[in-house]
């Protein structure tokens, strides 16, 4: 849509229990999901006017509410899904990433004791975009191996979305020192993990592999496993060191945010040819084929 037309050129928020533009959007500095990162987020994306997957995003997000014990949220599921679609419908956007985020709401006193908090609800969407840039989905991005240690399960559940996430902001300035613009962490025991909003695939000798534990247990992750099974793409959840990662034939990255994005190049390393894969191409197919099934959409009433 025109930006002269719309009045939400920057995408429509909901806070408080009211819509507002998203650039208007305040979050109370006494918040300890601000002052303690005690919250937790879900992002899922719009194409074509139809939200992809939504309702595994939701499940997702009803889980991490739970776990986070957020007991005092304003919404039930079916409500932030109403919220969702009418912060969609306003800004009028056919391709959108919107959020969904709770936090743990300003505590009565100085104490700040969880338990008298009133959890807090908000969303929005903007514009869709991707982790990468755009000229970069044929070609591929270059990455790193990271030096900074992924903060371990034990400590900070990934499988619950949150932005406590100085380990990656560590490992991007690290990346950033050496040229390159994304990174990959590893754990304690040398296992890959995750990226700053990422999963990540490597292909060898046909097999396709992505970190089983310490990851986030992304969307589009799950999607192009599945789409695996539907093709003669062997894939599976396993351990993979970053040798193996390397060293393999083709690597690509997965988000909401970008869908399937390839790899060109990791620490000196070239991956393949250098190019975007044939079986990261295929799947790339596969994965934006869906997004006009019903069994996998939800069209939004504009």
């Amino acid at each position: 849509m025109d930006n002269d037309a719309n009045p939400y050129p920057q995408g429509v928020g909901y806070i408080d229990g009211e819509y507002c533009a998203k650039q208007d959007m305040r979050l109370p500095v006494a918040d300890l999901g601000f002052l303690l990162s005690d919250m937790t987020y879900d992002a899922v994306h719009v194409r074509n006017g139809r939200f992809f997957r939504l309702d595994l995003h939701l499940d997702r997000w009803e889980r991490s509410i739970s776990i986070r014990r957020f007991t005092t949220l304003p919404l039930d599921c079916d409500g932030v899904q109403q919220v969702l679609m009418e912060c969609v419908r306003r800004s009028q956007l056919r391709d959108a990433m919107v959020y969904l985020v709770a936090t743990r709401g300003a505590a009565a006193d100085g104490l700040k004791d969880l338990r008298s908090c009133d959890n807090k609800f908000m969303a929005w969407a903007v514009p869709y975009y991707g982790v990468i840039a755009p000229d970069r989905m044929e070609s591929g991005v270059d990455i790193i191996v990271s030096s900074v240690q992924r903060t371990p399960p034990e400590a900070i559940d990934p499988t619950v979305k949150n932005f406590a996430r100085i380990d990656f902001a560590d490992a991007l300035l690290e990346a950033y020192d050496r040229g390159c613009e994304h990174a990959v962490l590893l754990d304690r025991d040398g296992h890959v993990t995750e990226g700053r909003g990422w999963n990540i695939f490597a292909l060898s000798g046909g097999k396709l592999v992505s970190p089983d534990r310490g990851v986030l247990e992304g969307i589009t992750r799950r999607t192009v496993v599945e789409l695996c099974r539907h093709t003669n793409i062997k894939a599976e959840y396993s351990a993979l060191s970053a040798d193996d990662l390397r060293a393999a034939d083709e690597v690509f990255m997965t988000s909401t945010a970008g869908g399937i994005m390839p790899v060109r190049k990791i620490d000196d390393q070239v991956i393949g040819g250098g190019v975007r894969g044939p079986v990261t191409k295929r799947l790339t197919d596969l994965y934006w084929a869906l997004h006009d099934d019903p069994a996998h959409s939800t069209a939004v009433d504009y």
